[in-house]
């Protein structure tokens, strides 16, 4: 990249020195120089560097030379190179995003700028943040990589790093068909047209929000649905999969759906399952011992509270039946009890066993016996205790 023939740095320079000082530790870029003053600029960089020509003035005009000249096809151009001369496989690319949140204001920025700006980051917080989007081949070798503003979607990133990256193998002169490999935020009309206009194939996750993918999972948890052999992939002490595959159309598109069972999610699913059936049935318990502690002064209460708590369940592992119970409960008075409330009162205290004999027949009879006051109460109302068996 040319400069000024009075300058006494080159832009390669500014370069080597601020990835020199990432792979030592990372200083500010205003400290830069005095970092520079403790290394050997001129066997690390070139020979007849002086540490002082590397301050933040001169880091700071190179950067802007590498902004005006188009960053990303800067290093594009030189990825490029790199691959064709060391003859790396150029055959499948996956592709990914991450962020960076920062912090503070920045009402003074230009909007021809990056927009640091708030989106929604891995860690699901409305954040203020950049963006980096990296494609790499197989073995993880970076072949297109960006910066971009911190509330672009992924779903609008794939369709504009598939052209970008279709672009670079133009320019390497390569026409054969390649392989886009990236996340379900890939599985868009947008993403598929530009996959077929750049000559590739999409390998994603499709959503299972989508309706072809809940027929596709349906289908094959069928039992006439036939798997494929059982295969692994490690060597040894690796878990084993099967697939089954079938075909659809999305946005006008054919798909090809593959189902992957895979042996280690399914005991890593097994366990997950069993704790949220163990914590779904401790809250139906406490739900239950809530509503029985609270009852209801009329049924039009009472059953508008269970519809609404049988729409806030909604349980997955267990079946809730519920109904209302209606309890009579005389009102008790001030004074002396008459005699049904007598009765009543005696009967709150005292619980029936039903047994069931060989015979078929039913024999009651109290739990324990009565107390001295409650035979007084009775013998008193010219009772005894076979009004309760």
């Amino acid at each position: 990249m040319p400069v000024d023939p009075q300058c006494q740095t080159r832009v390669s320079d500014a370069v080597q020195a601020i990835l020199y000082n990432v792979f030592d530790g990372r200083q500010a870029l205003v400290h830069l120089e005095h970092w520079a003053q403790e290394v050997d600029c001129e066997k690390l960089i070139r020979p007849d560097l002086h540490p002082s020509w590397l301050n933040d003035d001169a880091l700071a005009r190179h950067l802007d030379r590498l902004y005006e000249a188009g960053i990303h096809n800067v290093i594009s151009t030189c990825l490029i190179h790199i691959y064709l001369k060391e003859g790396l496989s150029l055959r499948a690319f996956h592709a990914d995003t991450t962020d960076k949140t920062v912090y503070g204001a920045y009402e003074s920025a230009s909007l021809e700028a990056l927009q640091i700006t708030h989106g929604y980051n891995r860690h699901h917080r409305w954040q203020k943040q950049i963006g980096f989007g990296l494609v790499g081949n197989e073995d993880g070798i970076p072949f297109y990589g960006d910066v971009h503003d911190g509330n672009l979607p992924d779903k609008t990133w794939n369709p504009e790093v598939l052209s970008r990256v279709h672009e670079q193998l133009k320019q390497a002169k390569i026409e054969d068909e390649w392989i886009y490999v990236a996340d379900s935020a890939a599985m868009t009309k947008e993403t598929l047209a530009q996959t077929k206009a750049a000559n590739a194939f999409l390998i994603t996750r499709g959503p299972s929000s989508l309706r072809i993918v809940k027929t596709a999972l349906a289908e094959a948890d069928a039992e006439d649905t036939t798997w494929s052999d059982p295969f692994t992939l490690a060597e040894r002490n690796g878990a084993t999969y099967r697939v089954w595959e079938t075909a659809s159309t999305y946005e006008g598109h054919p798909v090809r759906l593959i189902v992957v069972e895979s042996s280690a999610l399914d005991q890593r699913k097994g366990k997950t399952l069993e704790k949220e059936r163990t914590k779904e049935a401790e809250l139906l318990r406490e739900e239950q011992a809530r509503w029985e502690r609270h009852p209801f002064s009329c049924r039009e209460d009472a059953e508008q509270a269970l519809a609404s708590l049988k729409a806030s369940l909604r349980p997955r592992f267990h079946r809730v039946e519920a109904a209302v119970e209606e309890i009579v409960r005389p009102k008790k008075r001030r004074g002396r009890p008459t005699t049904g409330q007598a009765i009543f009162q005696l009967f709150q205290y005292v619980n029936v066993v039903l047994f069931k004999l060989p015979d078929g027949r039913i024999q009651r009879s109290l739990d324990r016996s009565l107390t001295p006051d409650q035979r007084r109460i009775l013998q008193g109302l010219g009772m005894d205790e076979s009004i309760y068996v």
